[in-house]
């Protein structure tokens, strides 16, 4: 639920300790320093209770006024989310808000850290990529989806705008490159990833 053309929907919790956010960011040479996930949490990269990375980029926990305060609705970090979707841009902002906000008023404040932006891209965005050749589609927004040709293992996978797109991989080698949905999909094997990648490949959907 969330903010979608106009509509307003709102997320309610009776109890937000901790807002964490998953990012994949690539394969990373050098190890991550991690800690176990508690409530007393600060953003960061941690592990969850089954070791799966983390990334908390904000948190919201109980400040000592407000434990002075006392009573349910405080000590626990009342709340409600709100998730904005903006399709054209392909983004979503994350809100986290205290319960007695007003969230429509410009001067109301959400909980330290939020909102959040993310764009559909940071879920592949590696610093350091090599590069598969330019694709020419002959029909445009197609899915494109690379395969490490060795392991089939999905590499990323996207729907893409228009009818031009170089698909991005982590390391050298060779892949497959799948273009389209349904029962028109198009399949290019043994596509080689290079450092500077000037090739082109002319790709003709339903043929």
């Amino acid at each position: 639920m969330g903010l979608m053309n106009g509509e307003t929907r709102s997320i309610h919790s009776a109890r937000l300790p901790v807002q964490t956010i998953g990012c994949g960011a690539g394969i990373r040479k050098k190890p991550v320093k991690t800690e176990l996930l508690t409530l007393r949490t600060t953003p960061g990269i941690f592990l969850d209770g089954f070791q799966n990375k983390i990334t908390v980029a904000a948190v919201a926990n109980t400040t000592l006024p407000e434990i002075n305060e006392g009573g349910r609705l405080s000590t626990r970090v009342a709340g409600f989310g709100i998730i904005r979707y903006d399709k054209p841009a392909r983004k979503i902002t994350f809100e986290c808000w205290p319960r007695n906000e007003n969230f429509t008023d410009p001067k109301s404040k959400q909980y330290e850290g939020w909102p959040i932006p993310i764009s559909q891209r940071d879920n592949f965005n590696p610093k350091e990529t090599f590069l598969l050749p330019t694709l020419n589609i002959s029909k445009e927004n197609q899915v494109v989806t690379v395969r490490n040709s060795v392991n089939r293992e999905v590499v990323s996978s996207l729907r893409i705008r228009g009818v031009t797109y170089q698909p991005k991989v982590l390391e050298i080698g060779s892949f497959t490159i799948e273009i389209g949905e349904g029962d028109q999909v198009k399949k290019i094997y043994e596509v080689n990833s290079l450092a500077r990648n000037k090739k082109t490949l002319e790709v003709n959907i339903g043929s």
